[in-house]
């Protein structure tokens, strides 16, 4: 049976042994179903023989990860964590650096005279 985009599959964040299947006539239909039928955003899958197609899907479909021809690659210089509600930061790789820690800018006056503001000096 094929999956539809408003099937509760398609709809809830399923965790488990099972992939859901959904054909397309073009492409904007994909990313509407992708974009706007689903609240979630952890992941998505392109399959195609054209590459160029998958790096247009890649860039416009709101996930943070997109397989091409594959599912569940990477390796712990890679991003993960979701959009939408499928959570928030990333975990692993550099970016989950920035989950634990706050910038900030300190300036100090070393090639100058510094001014007595307040008289101390």
């Amino acid at each position: 049976m094929r999956a539809k985009a408003e099937d509760t599959v398609c709809q809830e964040e399923e965790f488990g042994s099972f992939i859901t299947l959904t054909t397309f006539s073009d492409e904007e239909e994909v990313v509407r179903m992708v974009n706007d039928d689903t609240v979630y955003g952890l992941g998505g899958c392109v399959w195609t023989n054209d590459l160029k197609r998958a790096h247009r899907l890649a860039k416009k479909l709101r996930t943070s990860m997109v397989w091409v021809n594959a599912y569940k690659r990477g390796n712990a210089g890679s991003p993960f964590g979701g959009v939408g509600d499928s959570g928030y930061g990333r975990e692993l790789s550099l970016e989950a650096m920035h989950e634990y820690t706050e910038a900030k800018s300190v300036w100090v006056n070393v090639d100058a005279p510094t001014v007595d503001w307040f008289g101390e000096d």
